[in-house]
């Protein structure tokens, strides 16, 4: 994030013992101020600057050779923060959005202008009149065309995958390649019509052809094994499985053509390396793998066709003990983070390649694959995968530690009489899994939604009769916990009682048993007696009961004290019992 008022002002009192120029960095610039018209054009050179980088700040108003703040600061005037904010979006392409603000200084004029800057989720971004920079260190660089080039690829504001492949033409493809995918059309797309064109037809249908040119979804499609490697031999895919820390038991490397690739690693997840586990359900047999074919179909899928063919980098499927590590060079489109990519919608880096997929019908539809993974996962009672990001890959845990033979059988019997669980639901159950109840909090967080949507898929889900959870509460606070059948089915006979709690009828009996015992109580020991937990929907129902209780013709509690220190005694004919 761009420098705040206050650590610019930190930075400001710096200026009594170090020049500007010392405090400058790859996100703050300072600069003199001459004049509005002059000083704007600045602006939006450095407004481009900042946006291909990290974003920053670039303050009006400094000499940044002067050392000491009375020699250093002059100020700014004769601007209108409105008109400038308004010329800079305007003077850039993308258009950017920047903050215009002033700093109060007792020095010069008394006011530095200020322009905040974000990092660009659209780059390269450059000034109307086509320049294009880029912050590096303390300088503004120009972007190269080879940057350029990596900048427009990373952002899909290029489409690679669309773009003509230079120097190959279609002797270049391979026919048994060709070949393949016709056949993998008419087994996935049988009522299509792209099998049966001809093969300038079939290619042009797919996107590997181009007015008569190779484009690059042609070449990773379809492209004869030496000529990848001599053009693009960042196409590599890599099997590894790890047995042990230091054991290796395969490391395969493809080096031909996406379809054949795919192929070649749906069959190691159809041998030994994918163990099976049976469960009887009546008559028929489920079968559980360690990872789903589906499963890893769709990783792999995602990670060659979002993946960022300007990094030199390589996708790796790692196989260890009790997980799958999937890594795909180049970060998150622009937008996407791990904490939004279930509910965002999707981007493709690639889509030229992303169609071809679509067409030969080894995808059903754009961003339904992340989710296909995550509720095949779910459904087999494994644990939630989990999407990493260090900004230069993205990395897709898929985890074998087990699975929970009770939610499968539950799934796969819902599935039977045709009821299916939504990935929202199939979370919301691994979740409480583990966790006595949920609220809002938690389900915005795990679902990747709002509060208040969070909170209607809660409530969706504690429909009566047909419902997976039940409400505890009527506040915003409330929480969720499983319904009756489903926490028998899940996790036994006994855990329904022991998540919805004790009878209230009890509550009475068991505070007057502790007072007899302790003399008093406060609210927070009322809570943990009771086992209402330490939710904001708990506390209000501890509260509820306590004030009942001592209020009334029938109230048995006396309270003293403030609301913090608030503790209730056991009355004896209207006062409280000495301890």
């Amino acid at each position: 994030m761009p420098l705040s008022d206050s650590e610019l002002y930190a930075l400001l009192d710096r200026l009594d013992h170090e020049p500007a120029d010392a405090i400058e960095s790859e996100t703050l610039e300072f600069k003199p101020w001459t004049d509005p018209k002059s000083d704007l054009k600045v602006a939006v050179e450095y407004a481009v600057c900042f946006a291909n980088a990290q974003g920053g700040v670039v303050l009006f108003g400094v000499d940044d050779r002067q050392v000491g703040r009375a020699k250093a600061i002059h100020g700014a005037n004769g601007y209108a923060l409105e008109s400038w904010r308004c010329d800079i979006f305007h003077r850039t392409s993308p258009n950017l959005t920047v903050e215009v603000f002033e700093l109060a200084v007792p020095e010069g004029t008394g006011k530095l202008l200020g322009i905040r800057i974000p990092a660009g989720d659209i780059k390269p971004y450059g000034t109307a009149s086509g320049l294009f920079k880029q912050r590096v260190g303390k300088s503004c660089m120009a972007l190269d065309a080879a940057a350029f080039g990596r900048q427009a690829i990373q952002t899909a504001a290029v489409d690679w995958s669309g773009a003509v492949a230079h120097d190959v033409s279609l002797t270049d493809l391979d026919p048994i390649e060709i070949a393949r995918g016709r056949q993998t059309a008419e087994r996935l797309r049988p009522q299509s019509d792209i099998p049966r064109l001809s093969d300038t037809e079939f290619l042009s249908a797919l996107g590997a052809l181009r007015e008569g040119n190779v484009t690059h979804t042609g070449l990773l499609l379809f492209g004869k094994e030496t000529v990848l490697a001599r053009l693009c031999p960042q196409h590599l895919v890599q099997y590894v499985w790890q047995t042990g820390e230091t054991q290796i038991a395969r490391n395969d490397q493809f080096r031909f053509g996406l379809l054949r690739t795919l192929e070649r690693i749906e069959q190691i997840f159809t041998s030994p390396a994918n163990p099976e586990q049976e469960l009887t359900l009546g008559l028929q047999k489920l079968r559980i793998p360690a990872y789903h074919l589906d499963v890893v179909r769709e990783a792999v899928l995602n990670a060659v066709t979002h993946r960022d063919y300007s990094d030199p980098g390589k996708v790796l499927i790692r196989q260890l003990a009790d997980e799958l590590v999937i890594t795909s060079p180049g970060g998150f489109m622009p937008g996407i983070t791990p904490e939004n990519i279930l509910g965002h919608e999707p981007k493709s880096r690639n889509n030229a390649l992303a169609n071809a997929f679509l067409k030969l019908g080894l995808v059903e539809s754009s961003g339904i694959g992340r989710r296909r993974i995550f509720v095949r996962c779910l459904s087999l009672g494994k644990p939630i995968p989990l999407y990493e990001s260090d900004g230069h890959s993205v990395i897709l845990h898929v985890y074998d530690k087990g699975h929970d033979e009770n939610t499968a059988r539950l799934v796969a019997r819902w599935s039977a009489e045709g009821r299916e669980l939504g990935l929202e639901a199939l979370m919301v159950l691994a979740y409480l899994r583990q966790n006595a109840f949920i609220d809002s909090s938690a389900a915005s967080r795990l679902l990747q939604r709002s509060p208040v949507q969070a909170r209607e898929i809660l409530d969706q889900l504690a429909r009566p009769r047909t419902g997976i959870i039940e409400r505890r509460g009527h506040t915003p606070a409330a929480t969720f916990h499983l319904a009756k059948g489903i926490a028998k089915d899940l996790l036994g006979k006994a855990a329904y009682t022991k998540t919805r709690g004790l009878n209230p009828i009890r509550y009475a009996e068991m505070v007057k048993a502790y007072l007899h015992d302790h003399g008093s109580i406060s609210p927070k020991e009322c809570r943990e007696l009771l086992g209402l937990g330490e939710s904001q929907s708990a506390k209000v129902e501890a509260s509820r009961y306590l004030k009942a209780w001592s209020d009334g013709d029938n109230a048995f509690l006396s309270a003293e004290g403030h609301a913090q220190t608030r503790r209730y005694f056991l009355r004896t004919r209207g006062t409280k019992q000495p301890v």
